[in-house]
């Protein structure tokens, strides 16, 4: 089974380089380290390295606290991070005060072997459930132990992966720890062949989140806000292919007949590659627009009733603070979703749409305590716009409610850390 897997990996990347190829950005988005995503890493410089591997901005940002505590308790080792997208990296290498960060390898046997001879790691951390075969078997001929930490298992993956149950079972028996966020995920990882004792339930590292404060910013858009009279901000945050043109259309309800002045949209794309597109369709909607790389320069106000194009990375969740509302992207066209913590944070009332499945568990908690909406469609988005505008107290209410199911869920962080400790010092005993 593993070489019949290993070989529909190959055939898999030779069909899709062709695409990558046409899809390679000038900076080489692709192709700029690609040894990496072979193996090349070098020599990584340290004792006793823990490696931790996220795949992307979501996951990264879960384990950004996690990281910090790691490097206090830990201060004799290193902590290397490795991530799989390039927008995963552009935000690692702007927010995580890792020792090294680089990309995780192709599961390719020599490739995951290069790696992991190259980082020496005394233990391997994977966020969420990334299940590589040939990597985790790698890991284990080299005696090097690693555990899945927030570990969830959508119903989407847990489909496809229960498909290859006859490689699941033997590559799960080779993980030392999983730290599932909750016991739906547990009972899922236990079904595809986890081993019960190696098995806890430890919450979701999510929820421990303190997002970072861009100061300089948030005082360039206050002083810009007030210029304009203070508007109502309505935050479009982490939108994905399909959303922006909705969203201006919620946007275009919520301003029709409402007290002046009206509010302001600052809209976020989720990937920098769609800035540039999702600045032309703001060029044809017909609203007046700036572009936040664009805003120091421009010298004016931001205008009520136009829109802000946040073509940024890593300043939208400081931006939330300035939100009276915020919608949550990839959730009304059918991209799975995106985190809610960070305006919750901030104890801004926030929607999303239908399409959370990434996210289910955490929507479900927060449309139960009254700590967020859900809406079915652009239309409906509008609506609820308008009508949370005009009801401030209702709009508090929602806010401080997910500010309390926040606060009530944190703990994961110091859960993990007291897991990986009891790894690490069974190693030592043994005299690893």
């Amino acid at each position: 089974m593993f070489a019949l897997y290993s070989t529909l990996l190959a055939l898999g990347l030779v069909c899709l380089t062709p695409w990558l190829l046409f899809r390679n950005s000038p900076d080489g988005r692709y192709t700029r380290f690609l040894g990496e995503r072979f193996g090349g890493l070098g020599a990584v410089p340290g004792r006793g390295t823990i490696w931790l591997h996220a795949v992307s901005v979501g996951e990264a940002l879960a384990i950004e606290r996690l990281i910090a505590q790691l490097r206090q308790r830990f201060p004799q080792r290193s902590v290397v991070l490795s991530v799989t997208t390039a927008t995963g990296r552009a935000v690692a290498e702007r927010r995580i005060q890792a020792d090294r960060i680089f990309y995780f390898p192709l599961d390719f046997r020599f490739a995951a072997r290069r790696a992991l001879k190259a980082v020496q790691p005394e233990l391997v951390l994977i966020a969420e459930t990334e299940i590589w075969p040939n990597f985790l078997r790698e890991a284990e001929a080299l005696g090097m132990p690693v555990m899945f930490i927030n570990g969830r298992i959508s119903g989407r993956s847990f489909a496809r992966y229960r498909l290859a149950g006859r490689i699941m079972h033997p590559t799960l028996a080779r993980v030392t720890k999983f730290l599932m966020q909750t016991p739906t995920d547990a009972r899922r990882a236990l079904a595809l062949g986890a081993d019960p004792e190696r098995v806890e339930i430890a919450g979701n590292l999510k929820f421990d989140l303190i997002p970072p404060e861009h100061p300089a910013f948030l005082a360039m858009l206050r002083g810009r806000l007030q210029a304009a009279g203070n508007p109502r901000v309505l935050v479009a945050g982490s939108t994905m292919e399909g959303e922006e043109a909705a969203v201006l259309a919620a946007f275009r309800k919520a301003c029709e007949g409402g007290t002046p002045p009206r509010p302001l949209l600052i809209l976020a794309p989720r990937h920098p590659q769609r800035f540039d597109r999702v600045a032309e369709l703001l060029a044809s909607s017909g609203l007046a627009w700036q572009r936040r790389s664009r805003l120091e320069e421009s010298g004016g106000g931001l205008a009520p009733g136009g829109v802000l194009l946040l073509d940024s990375i890593g300043e939208l969740a400081s931006t939330y603070q300035v939100a009276a509302l915020a919608f949550v992207g990839g959730s009304l066209a059918p991209h799975g979703g995106h985190n809610l913590l960070e305006p919750a944070y901030w104890g801004v009332a926030t929607a999303f749409g239908p399409h959370m499945e990434n996210f289910a568990a955490i929507a479900e908690q927060f449309l139960a305590a009254g700590a967020a909406l859900r809406v079915g469609s652009a239309h409906e988005l509008g609506h609820v716009w308008r009508r949370m505008l005009a009801d401030e107290g209702a709009r508090q209410h929602i806010g401080a409610a997910a500010r309390a199911l926040l606060a009530s869920q944190r703990g994961a962080t110091e859960r993990a850390l007291d897991a990986i400790a009891a790894v690490l010092e069974k190693r030592a005993a043994a005299g690893y």
